[in-house]
């Protein structure tokens, strides 16, 4: 009798390489920038996308198909629809924003808020990541589409504020952190019964904490910059009488959003009062091209000379400002794989 063995055609090549991605997905990560609305899985969106008869644009789902179709001819794990999503060519950044734009009428209530929201902590957590700094601006959305009798009629599309769509999501990352406590917990009781040698042949992995980050917008108005860095300054407050031992999850706040619309200096004052208030603060620069002295240029120098906590992405800056940083560092947030797909960084930079 004949056995079928399904790894008989595996390379050594690829059979190495799986080991490697094994083993850097249990390495213990921290995880710094991401967004909630962008690390979506793609098939949560197009489930609520049909949910809601929403019409995804070709752009988003139609991008490079033929090449992800290539790749992943026999993956069974995947939809057709979930490998359209590959992007194995560069978009360009307003293709991006553009993608994005449609995220927020898929994610348009609060279950499905709570839904994205539960699945990116459990990828993340599945990943290794050990701490991870979401990122969002609040939102008014509806409280649900339909009734507990599936009517759709009555009370069900009343509209949450934008400090219960905040409020949500910190229960949420409460709830998880309590959970991934006890399974570690019970992970190293079980691991106390087991031998020295299988002790070592086992990667523990440790439990996720849940930080917030609350955004400002930057094509948004300054009344919208005021009203979330209110809600930030309030609600980060509030969490500072909460007793010795028990999470604090807002830390701070940042500016991002489509980097050609307005300014950072419009916005200076309202992130002002939220370091006074003694949240950290990031905010994004050289996200596109400058030259010395146009507005890219002073915009980022503005940035620099504010001195926020972090500052994001910082990959066009000219020379005057690469040397201003290394006189006086401010540390930056990276985010290699976005950067090299829709900033052209790899050709740059020779990859």
């Amino acid at each position: 009798m004949t056995t079928n063995n399904n790894n008989s055609n595996t390379s050594p090549s690829t059979t190495i390489n799986q080991q490697l991605h094994g083993f850097t997905k249990s390495l213990p990560k921290i995880e710094l920038y991401a967004h909630l609305n962008g690390s979506i899985r793609e098939h949560t969106l197009i489930e609520l996308a049909s949910e809601r008869n929403v019409t995804l644009p070709p752009k988003m789902i139609l991008h490079d198909a033929e090449s992800a179709q290539h790749h992943n001819n026999d993956d069974s794990t995947t939809t057709k629809e979930e490998r359209l999503f590959w992007n194995t060519h560069p978009r360009n950044l307003q293709d991006c924003f553009e993608v994005f734009e449609y995220i927020p009428k898929c994610v348009d209530d609060l279950v499905a808020l709570r839904r994205i929201t539960e699945e990116v902590l459990l990828d993340a957590a599945e990943d290794g990541v050990v701490y991870i700094e979401l990122r969002t601006g609040p939102k008014c959305l509806i409280r649900r589409h339909h009734d507990d009798d599936g009517s759709g009629e009555g009370g069900g599309r009343m509209m949450a504020t934008k400090r219960e769509y905040v409020e949500m999501i910190v229960e949420i990352m409460d709830e998880f952190e309590k959970k991934e406590q006890k399974r570690y917990e019970m992970e190293m009781e079980s691991r106390a019964q087991d031998t020295i040698m299988q002790q070592q042949q086992q990667i523990l992995r440790l439990a996720l904490i849940p930080r917030l980050i609350i955004s400002v917008d930057r094509a948004g108005t300054i009344e919208q910059a005021d009203e979330n860095i209110n809600l930030a300054i309030e609600l980060f407050q509030k969490q500072q009488e909460l007793p010795p031992g028990q999470s604090k999850y807002i830390v701070g706040v940042e500016l991002g959003g489509n980097p050609t619309r307005n300014d950072f200096t419009i916005f200076e004052a309202s992130f002002e009062r939220a370091r006074r208030a003694g949240l950290n603060v990031a905010i994004h620069i050289g996200e596109v091209p400058m030259k010395s002295q146009d507005a890219k240029y002073n915009e980022a120098l503005a940035v620099i000379n504010f001195r926020p906590d972090r500052l994001g992405h910082a990959l066009t800056l000219s020379t005057s400002l690469i040397e201003l940083l290394e006189k006086n560092p401010i540390p930056i947030e990276c985010c290699p794989t976005s950067n090299t797909m829709t900033l052209d960084f790899a050709s740059h930079h020779e990859g």
